[in-house]
């Protein structure tokens, strides 16, 4: 990632690599009937699986098969490694862009998600200063990475 977005990032980024199933939930506006009706068309699943990036105390990073605009609600299954526990997230697209294709590598893009609830419970009202391990930390946090802020613990 560019070092000009990571100097801009106000929280820790810690990296994932695990899938997500992503569904894009439409509101009932004239354009719903329109997508829905070309997703059918071109024989698309409604929904998609991706691999996570990076993860912070309010947003998520992964790399996606369909292309996402900024605004688009997204319902989320994390599924945890070595697991058989799904973290239900729900968020908004920040950004989405393109990945470079290379000669193995099928195209796709890189989606920048902020979380807004996880398993139901809204992210902002869980975000905490650990000041045992020295960390900013949430329920997304908690739920997906569990026990790292030990790993990540500063020396005093």
């Amino acid at each position: 990632m560019d070092q000009a977005i990571d100097n801009r990032r106000k929280y820790q980024r810690y990296e994932t690599d695990t899938r997500i199933e992503f569904r894009v939930p439409y509101d009932f506006e004239a354009e719903v009937d329109f997508r829905i009706t070309e997703e059918i068309m071109e024989g698309r699943e409604r929904t998609y699986a991706g691999f996570s990036r990076d993860i912070s105390i309010r947003g998520i990073s992964f790399r996606s098969p369909k292309r996402l605009d900024p605004g688009d609600l997204l319902w989320m299954d994390f599924h945890l490694p070595k697991s058989d526990q799904v973290v239900f997230l729900r968020g908004e697209v920040c950004w989405c862009q393109a990945l470079e294709v290379g000669i193995d590598a099928k195209a796709g893009f890189l989606a920048g998600v902020k979380i807004n609830t996880v398993d139901g419970h809204d992210v902002d009202e869980t975000v905490y200063f650990d000041k045992a391990y020295g960390v900013v930390w949430s329920e997304l946090l908690e739920r997906v990475l569990g026990g790292f802020a030990k790993l990540n613990r500063k020396k005093t």
